[in-house]
């Protein structure tokens, strides 16, 4: 495929474009061509290569908008001298982002199954449950001594390594593991459970 001379770049008085089965290696068109005519010539062509990829009409109408958008903001600034090529990589660059987004979408509306999850609302006594195990998670956190609290605060509410919350501290990580596993005997006693806190 040649370089594209829109009708109103080429005057009468010009050479003919040179093409590149001349054999001459093809001068890149300088100019931009006016963008009215770029949105005639490639609105169809977009719309086909948008529909042959399995996008709905609506959605290939927005794309070929998308890509007119992308080319508008740059549009005097792009090398034209292969106008099909840069057109088409602008628009699959865009069917590209939208089907990222598109997955993204399905992502969210995806809700995964987990049997151990109860199929409505706690009961009364089951909440009343919940907060009295809370209170007594407190109530343990609040008999640790300061330097124990600081690590298993630091390493299970803020997310830190005990490398980080060692560091942080100005301990060793060998005291944080030993405050950690402190912490976590005293609050599974406090709650009756051997299971981790």
């Amino acid at each position: 495929m040649g370089v594209l001379i829109f009708p109103s770049l080429a005057s009468a008085d010009e050479d003919p474009p040179v093409r590149a089965s001349d054999g001459v290696e093809p001068q890149p068109a300088l100019d931009a061509p006016r963008f009215d005519t770029l949105v005639s010539r490639y609105r169809r062509p977009l719309l086909s290569f948008f529909q042959r990829r399995s996008v709905g009409t609506e959605d290939a109408e927005d794309l070929t908008q998308e890509v007119f958008m992308r080319l508008s903001r740059r549009f005097a600034r792009l090398h034209w001298g292969n106008p099909d090529g840069l057109v088409f990589t602008v628009a699959a660059n865009a069917l590209i982002d939208h089907e990222r987004h598109e997955r993204s979408r399905r992502r969210d509306r995806h809700v995964e199954v987990d049997p151990g999850l109860p199929d409505e609302e706690p009961s009364a006594e089951t909440a009343l449950a919940g907060r009295e195990r809370l209170r007594s998670l407190v109530a343990a956190l609040d008999t640790l001594s300061p330097s124990v609290r600081a690590a298993f605060v630091l390493c299970r509410f803020e997310n830190l390594t005990q490398a980080e919350a060692a560091a942080r501290l100005g301990l060793s990580v060998s005291t944080v593991e030993k405050h950690m596993m402190t912490a976590l005997a005293r609050l599974r006693l406090a709650i009756g459970t051997e299971h981790d806190v």
